[in-house]
């Protein structure tokens, strides 16, 4: 869904403006934005645009989804810009190098991107896997665009020191001047309008992306927190119900919960039939456990299988 800014009679094809699609990156960066940025690229190439470019101002967000997203940008057919407006830090930093040409604010920031975990209400450094392959996921990027991985892969690791720019056991985040001195960045703008024409696209027509009813939709129900919560309202609902068959409201609940959880996964590519059929036989052998043969043994070790925490 699309609204055209600027307005007059529409030109003819010697004077046609040239025209941009811009793609909001705002806020955390979840497995519903992916699907989101995939379309608008998509349908960018459809248009015959001149370009899409990313208006970036995120603190970062999950991982998965900002691999994800940027190999969209990779693959793109056409040109890409990533406006750091304000600021491209963690999984943002990872989509704005993904992209051919980044523009900068005065006041912006960009990289700080060592994945971390949550779980008790408490963040941690990931694993060392984990790190090594994010350095060189952005390692990758830069390389792949022309710049230097280097300061990529100090962006994500604190055992990466480079001489006069960040010590070992500092993390790597760059100002605006210093990220244009080490060829990170290309060009500064304040406005998205002078960002367009510092990279050559003057006047150029906007058509500002938004978000569906659907991927909106997708957002929330895919966000860690409400995802958890389903997957609890669900376990629970169909636990209740064989305890009390009849099919009553925790029933409903239940099934409604898993529909909902299931559904915004399947939506964004995350969940299959094989995970439908873990959960739905881990459900057969809580219930065994539970109702049949009550104690915490096989059955029900079994069954808790397909809730267990997994790492990435």
């Amino acid at each position: 869904m699309f609204a055209t800014q600027g307005t007059g009679s529409i030109p003819s094809a010697q004077t046609a403006r040239p025209l941009v699609y811009v793609a909001p990156i705002e806020g955390m960066i979840d497995l519903g934005l992916a699907p989101f940025l995939a379309r608008t690229i998509r349908e960018a190439e459809q248009a015959g645009t001149a370009a899409v470019l990313l208006d970036i101002n995120t603190l970062g967000g999950r991982v998965d989804a900002a691999v994800v997203m940027r190999d969209a940008i990779l693959q793109a057919r056409i040109r890409t810009i990533g406006f750091v407006n304000p600021r491209a830090i963690s999984a943002g930093a990872l989509l704005a190098l993904a992209t051919e040409t980044i523009v900068m604010t005065s006041s912006g920031t960009i990289g700080a991107a060592m994945p971390v975990l949550s779980g008790g209400g408490e963040l941690k450094a990931a694993d060392e896997k984990s790190v090594s392959y994010l350095r060189k996921e952005f390692a990758a990027t830069a390389e792949h665009r022309g710049r230097p991985s280097e300061f990529a892969e100090a962006m994500v690791d604190v055992d990466v020191a480079i001489p006069g720019v960040v010590a070992k056991g500092k993390l790597l985040t760059l100002t605006l001047s210093e990220a244009m001195d080490h060829h990170i960045v290309e060009f500064t703008a304040a406005t998205l309008e002078s960002a367009l024409g510092a990279v050559g696209l003057v006047d150029a027509e906007v058509r500002r992306a938004s978000e569906t009813w659907a991927e909106t939709l997708v957002r929330f129900l895919t966000s860690p927190i409400v995802a958890s919560l389903l997957m609890t309202i669900g376990l629970l609902g169909i636990l209740v119900e064989l305890r009390a068959p009849g099919f009553s409201l925790p029933g409903f609940a239940g099934l409604l919960s898993f529909a909902l959880f299931f559904g915004g996964h399947w939506l964004v590519q995350l969940a299959g039939r094989e995970e439908l059929v873990l959960v739905g036989a881990g459900v057969l052998l809580v219930g065994t456990e539970v109702f049949v043969i009550p104690g915490f043994g096989v059955a029900g070790i079994a069954g808790s299988w397909p809730w267990w925490p997994r790492s990435g």
